[in-house]
């Protein structure tokens, strides 16, 4: 047999690389975290509400107040009794969001030092904001509370409730940034802004709504006349701090994807 008719060599058998195929990046926290954000934001606002139920005008005035004859009287002890139950019904407010937000910042980076710190000042802040408007805003919507309704429809109410609850979502919103990102100044500016929005959307989606929906309950009061539209009004600004704060959440990184053993 010739050269020419021998068999060819048949081809080395390949074998596998001993290298892992590159994997791609998995996705990041999905809606697990923005739904505990707003989850949280929601939770406070009815948790303030049950509270605030419980202390509804807690302070009254004097016997003597109430005699009609004497109106100085009323005018007079008006403005510390209006102050003091703002005080108590929007301070657990303050406090209750801006320690679940604190909370929340710190969950959405995962660091539980984080969490405790961003609770505890949320706590501080947010009781802070909440008691420390009243002492002048209740003073002076007692003081203008004759005034021209068809001046006044729906502009001050809205003033009024922007200066009892912007504070809150401006603290809540500091609170997220402590517990997301620490002492980092942009971090923190960012995130009291995007608080500060929310608290502001949440009162004029409440304004707007509360006035349609609910003419009869007085939501252009500080306090509304009715438990429904008391929690409406705590949901509200609570919610959209919640779901505006998404905005200032932490940065994730990609977790890759683990390897087959």
């Amino acid at each position: 047999m010739t050269s020419q008719d021998s068999p060819a060599p048949a081809d080395p058998p390949v074998q596998p690389s001993s290298s892992p195929a590159p994997q791609a990046p998995t996705a990041g926290p999905g809606v697990a975290i923005p739904m505990a954000v707003l989850g949280l934001a929601l939770l406070a606002g009815a948790a303030a509400w049950l509270v605030g139920e419980s202390t509804l005008d807690s302070f009254h005035t004097s016997k003597a107040a109430e005699n009609y004859q004497r109106p100085e009287i009323l005018n007079q002890e008006m403005p510390r009794v209006s102050s003091l139950n703002g005080a108590v019904g929007f301070g657990p407010f303050g406090a209750l969001l801006g320690l679940a937000m604190g909370l929340a910042g710190g969950l959405a980076r995962r660091s539980l030092g984080g969490a405790v710190l961003g609770a505890v000042a949320g706590l501080i802040l947010g009781t802070a904001a909440g008691v420390l408007p009243s002492f002048a805003v209740m003073p002076w919507h007692w003081a203008h509370r004759n005034d021209d309704p068809s001046s006044t429809e729906l502009m001050v109410p809205l003033m009024v409730h922007l200066c009892l609850w912007s504070g809150i979502g401006l603290a809540a919103g500091l609170a997220f940034g402590i517990g997301g990102s620490g002492f980092q100044p942009a971090r923190l500016i960012e995130a009291a802004f995007v608080g500060l929005v929310g608290a502001v959307l949440g009162t004029f989606i409440f304004e707007i709504g509360g006035a349609f929906l609910f003419p009869l309950a007085r939501t252009a009061s500080p306090f509304s006349v009715t438990p429904e539209t008391r929690l409406l009004a705590r949901l509200c600004v609570a919610g959209c701090v919640g779901l505006v704060a998404l905005w200032a959440l932490p940065p994730q990184p990609a977790r890759q994807g683990t390897q087959p053993g």
